[in-house]
């Protein structure tokens, strides 16, 4: 092993510690697991996923929803719930963010519903035909938060 090789695995092995790492619900603090679980909707959870973030301790827990959705419940280690992200259909967004996002040409491919307190947006990836994609981030009254446009070719 060259010198290059040992100092990226060094530096990786300083880097991991930080990363996420999948935990069982049953090792989560109890606020955290009576959150998780009084929010999952009598729904299967699928996993929960812990990190550090600015200092802090986050849970993540993956939630399947009936009908093959998505939820994604954002706790801290006091059991606080940050922030939801659930899939929905375009259909189910209101009427506001459904025509900016419609307005905005192309097809939307994927909706979250994002909820962080009483703040609600929905985040949307567009495929447009000949253009970038965008991933556009859109108010419940239907304004426009963030646009991006996203040149992968994928």
């Amino acid at each position: 092993m060259n010198t290059t090789s040992i100092r990226i695995l060094a530096a990786l092995a300083l880097i991991a510690p930080a990363a996420s790492r999948d935990i069982r619900l049953a090792d989560c603090p109890e606020p955290v697991r009576n959150v998780i679980q009084s929010n999952a909707r009598d729904c299967k959870i699928e996993e929960v996923e812990v990190f550090q973030r600015e200092g802090k301790t986050i849970y993540i827990a993956e939630v399947d929803l009936k009908g093959g959705i998505d939820l994604n419940l954002y706790v801290s280690a006091e059991g606080a719930l940050l922030k939801t992200k659930e899939d929905i259909r375009l259909a189910d967004a209101p009427e506001a963010v459904r025509t900016t996002l419609q307005g905005l040409g192309g097809r939307v491919d994927d909706l979250d519903k994002i909820t962080e307190g009483e703040t609600v947006t929905y985040d949307a990836d567009i495929e447009r035909h000949g253009q970038p994609d965008l991933d556009v981030i859109v108010a419940a009254d239907g304004k426009v938060v963030r646009q991006t446009e996203d040149r992968d070719d994928d």
